[in-house]
């Protein structure tokens, strides 16, 4: 820090000594020049008068900025004093040194010139006061730091990103790529919203209106279901609120954080769009406008149901080969349950005789490892099914699935699929192969790329498990 100041220092101090050293010297050398010249004597002296006044404006400009306005404002701020308070000291001092040289070097009178000018500087300071108010505005914003490059600032309803700053105007870029400009002075006598400060995550929200019907506690566990599998949101405490009622039904707010603004549209569309999978997947909608119609007679209270049992068991992918009259026989006898968070839905190792369809809130799957710990693998999320293994196989279930937040699931039992196999043995084969291809997919990582239906492998595995199917349900 320290050499860094005397380098700075040091041309213009060097420049001020060699010129004070000739201006000790100024008489002898007008003597000099006189011998040659007559009037040359006077002009040279009065030159190194000029350039030592100028010199020393310099130099005084350069410790000023250096050793006073730097400390002070890094002191403040953490960041160096802006240029445009720098050069704003320099123009000061360089007019008062024109002054100077005037009175001291040409022996001329400044009282004159000082009024004369005060009255031209007035004249020009009420002509440009709008330039003025935006350098002063623009020098107390460099130096409070309310905003920096690349903050994002809202200013009536519009939002824009800071790529320039200077000593009339802020300029913003909105993420439609428009330029806006705002003089200083404007921008420092109105209220803005600085988003990026104090930290670069912020809160945003999304409402939407439901039917009073609907359980309460319901809706929020699915809509903070939809939070926790929307990806790419900050690591902040989620939440969701009753805002209001309307006539079409509840409002209901999602507060949810966002690492930057930039990241704000495409979180929101992303967290919309799950909200509206997940209503659809339980079999919520959302309301249009409605008219109530009392009539005389008294009407029992409308009860909530749960999403029908025959819709959602023709989403599973594994019972895609079963007829329509399969389905129905299935769903006929499957059942629901439902867990708090933190209950365990299955745990790892034990014997299964059944699957499980979610079809509300989120699950975890985690499995142990080498050292006998736990640790999270990934999240069931609803729609998806879990424990086809068990149920077909009579393996042991192969990882632990906790509620991550209270769901609602459909459980297949081995009995209620037996009859259907009975009656037609073929689908074991189907289950064997889809199961096999499972695997493979699983194995290679190939994120839904079906492996050759004449791979060796994908045959011995698809044989293995229709056998272990056929046997278990005693084809």
């Amino acid at each position: 820090m320290e050499n860094s100041r005397i380098t700075a220092l040091g041309p213009p101090l060097i420049v001020f000594l060699f010129i004070a050293l000739g201006n000790s010297q100024s008489a002898g050398i007008a003597a000099l020049i006189e011998r040659f010249a007559p009037d040359g004597g006077l002009v040279a002296s009065r030159t190194l008068g000029v350039f030592l006044w100028l010199a020393g404006s310099w130099l005084v400009g350069r410790c000023i900025d250096i050793l006073v306005l730097n400390p002070v404002i890094r002191s403040r701020t953490g960041a160096p004093a802006p240029q445009i308070l720098s050069n704003m000291v320099s123009a000061t001092l360089f007019v008062a040194t024109i002054f100077c040289v005037i009175k001291f070097v040409f022996d001329r009178p400044v009282g004159g010139l000082l009024a004369t000018s005060g009255i031209v500087t007035v004249i020009i300071g009420f002509a440009i006061r709008d330039m003025i108010a935006d350098f002063f505005s623009g020098l107390a914003m460099n130096i409070e730091q309310p905003y920096r490059i690349g903050d994002w600032l809202e200013l009536d309803g519009v939002v824009g990103r800071v790529t320039e700053m200077n000593w009339r105007a802020t300029r913003l870029v909105t993420q439609s790529r428009r330029s806006i400009v705002v003089p200083n002075n404007n921008l420092a006598s109105r209220q803005f919203v600085n988003i990026s400060r104090p930290e670069t995550y912020y809160r945003e929200s999304l409402e939407l209106v439901l039917n009073y019907t609907t359980d309460p506690a319901r809706i929020e566990n699915i809509l903070m279901s939809a939070i926790h599998a929307t990806e790419g949101l900050a690591e902040q405490r989620h939440d969701v609120r009753i805002m209001g009622f309307q006539e079409r039904g509840v409002v209901y707010q999602i507060r949810f954080w966002v690492n930057d603004y930039t990241d704000k549209v495409r979180l929101r569309h992303r967290l919309a769009a799950k909200v509206l999978e997940f209503l659809s997947q339980a079999g919520i909608s959302i309301p249009y406008a409605q008219h109530e119609i009392v009539l005389t007679r008294q009407r029992r209270p409308r009860k909530e149901q749960r999403i029908n049992s025959r819709r959602l068991l023709s989403r599973v992918g594994w019972l895609e080969m079963l007829t329509e009259d399969e389905l129905d026989q299935l769903a006929g006898g499957v059942e629901g349950h439902e867990y708090s968070t933190g209950d365990i839905v299955v745990r790892q190792g034990d014997e299964g005789s059944s699957l499980y369809v979610l079809v509300e809130g989120t699950l975890e799957v985690r499995t142990r490892r080498e050292d006998g710990t736990e640790g999270a693998v990934g999240q069931i999320q609803a729609g998806q099914a879990f424990g086809e293994m068990s149920l077909l196989t009579g393996s042991p279930r192969i990882a632990t699935i906790e509620a991550k937040t209270d769901v609602y699931v459909l459980e297949i039992r081995r009995e209620d699929l037996e009859p259907i196999l009975r009656a037609r043995p073929a689908i074991a084969d189907e289950l064997g192969r889809l199961m096999a291809r499972r695997q493979i997919m699983n194995d290679r990582s190939l994120d839904g790329d079906a492996p050759p239906e004449e791979n060796e492998d994908f045959r011995s595995r698809a044989l293995q498990l229709a056998r272990r199917i056929s046997h278990l349900f005693g084809l």
